[in-house]
């Protein structure tokens, strides 16, 4: 299967968020045999109609009469050839049309259109391409939350949460590339920058952590050290946040991870303190077996206990002395990296989020054993998942108050007035919010 005919078909079927198309991509690609120069091309049509749907709807909008009447193939059709078009690098735009064409008139049903979608194409293609510039220099503020693809829905939310002048500096990180940043194993920093350098991987220190900035996406499997637990691929922003244990833990004690997922901070936890025990909850039996593997590679599965089920039910073998909670959340700080999660967000999931966050930031603190920590951590940029979730907590329970963390620079950014945002200024850094909660 050809790539824009990959793309073209995951994108249809994503609509009603039935499916992850990463996943779905995957599985094609397997099933369909596909080559490797068509499943980059899949991959790059799809991010950047998931990055900026609405601005290519937008665009493609003045192009299209009666878009109502169009099947969703068709609609889809046109909007990933503008994206296409107007933001694809070093692909021919006469092929990308031709393509999605030729992909139209394979089926009876839509091959009636195949001639719209052309004349509309090569319209954009030769009208448009100033088009995205002026909605990123947009006197308004909607117009410039369209091109950094921010969901019109969410933008009233932003702006309780940020500045005016905030928001544009926030827009500007989300037309970033996203590279892969490596957590190191202690004491293996120097070898496996030797490593990397042997397979022509080209890798430099982080300046404001000890991560590893490679100037490229990677597969883990493909990195150099991976499979001897070497180095993890983990987001800047990740690493930061999970590195406040180190830093606060008291050395004595059970750290409960309720929210462990795949395992990657609880790993981190395990290789930064060499005697320290966790104990990992996780809802889903998939990531929780996942977490296994990820302990097994790095080494450290026997220091810890591995248990799935729901956080707000499950209780801990013996009282932890911190608790790290990465909750579930809009992950709105990560939606340049993983834009798809941003158009399965609205309101109501929103508010969902928030009292799910509210629940199980108070049963973490009653878990916590006095004179211990509980970190709280988001991948979202918005307070209503952050400074209220705490204020909301720390009104509930007197006996807790916040401690002060003290990262300092231009990729950090202190609450209002809890918590720290750690900004997604870099193509290493995902946004995160992390706040340390003392209970006395």
């Amino acid at each position: 299967m050809r790539g824009i005919e990959a793309a073209l078909k995951i994108l249809t079927e994503n609509q009603n968020g039935a499916i992850f198309a990463s996943e779905a991509l995957r599985k094609l690609a397997d099933r369909e045999k596909m080559k490797a120069p068509d499943i980059t091309l899949a991959s790059s049509l799809i991010y950047i109609v998931m990055r900026k749907r609405e601005l290519w709807e937008k665009i493609s909008d003045d192009y299209l009469r009666a878009k109502e009447s169009l099947p969703p193939e068709v609609y889809i059709s046109v909007i990933t050839g503008a994206g296409g078009i107007l933001e694809l690098r070093r692909f021919s735009e006469g092929v990308l049309i031709n393509g999605i064409v030729e992909y139209l008139k394979s089926d009876n049903e839509l091959a009636k259109y195949a001639g719209l979608v052309n004349a509309v194409l090569h319209k954009i293609k030769e009208t448009a391409a100033d088009k995205p510039e002026k909605f990123k220099k947009s006197p308004t503020l909607e117009g410039r939350a369209l091109w950094a693809g921010i969901p019109s829905w969410s933008l009233p939310v932003w702006l309780k949460t940020w500045s005016r002048q905030e928001l544009n500096d926030l827009f500007s990180f989300m037309d970033l590339p996203s590279y892969a940043s490596l957590r190191v194993k202690p004491g293996e920093f120097d070898n496996l920058m030797q490593l990397l350098s042997s397979q022509g991987i080209k890798a430099v220190k982080s300046d404001i952590s000890d991560a590893i900035h490679l100037n490229e996406s990677i597969l883990p499997r493909k990195l150099p050290g991976f499979s001897e637990g070497l180095c993890t691929v983990q987001s800047e922003g990740s690493i930061i946040a999970a590195s406040l244990v180190k830093k606060y833990y008291s050395g004595t004690g059970l750290i409960l991870d309720m929210c462990s997922g795949r395992g990657i901070k609880a790993g981190q936890v395990l290789q930064d303190l060499p005697d320290s025990q966790i104990e990992c909850w996780e809802l889903s039996g998939n990531k929780s077996n996942s977490a296994v593997n990820e302990l097994t590679r790095l080494g450290v599965n026997q220091r810890a206990i591995m248990k799935t089920g729901d956080a707000l039910s499950l209780e801990p073998d013996k009282m932890p002395s911190f608790v790290i909670l990465d909750s579930p959340c809009s992950c709105s700080g990560t939606w340049n990296r993983k834009p798809e999660s941003k158009w399965r967000m609205d309101w109501k999931k929103l508010d969902n989020f928030a009292s799910m966050q509210k629940k199980l930031l108070n049963r973490a603190v009653n878990l916590c054993e006095p004179g211990g920590h509980v970190l709280y951590i988001t991948c979202s940029l918005l307070k209503t998942e952050n400074e209220n979730i705490i204020a909301d907590v720390l009104t509930n329970n007197p006996d807790c108050m916040e401690i002060r963390t003290n990262l300092r620079g231009h990729s950090f950014r202190k609450g209002k007035p809890y918590g720290l945002y750690i900004l997604p200024s870099s193509a290493w850094l995902d946004g995160f919010y992390c706040a340390l909660i003392l209970k006395r």
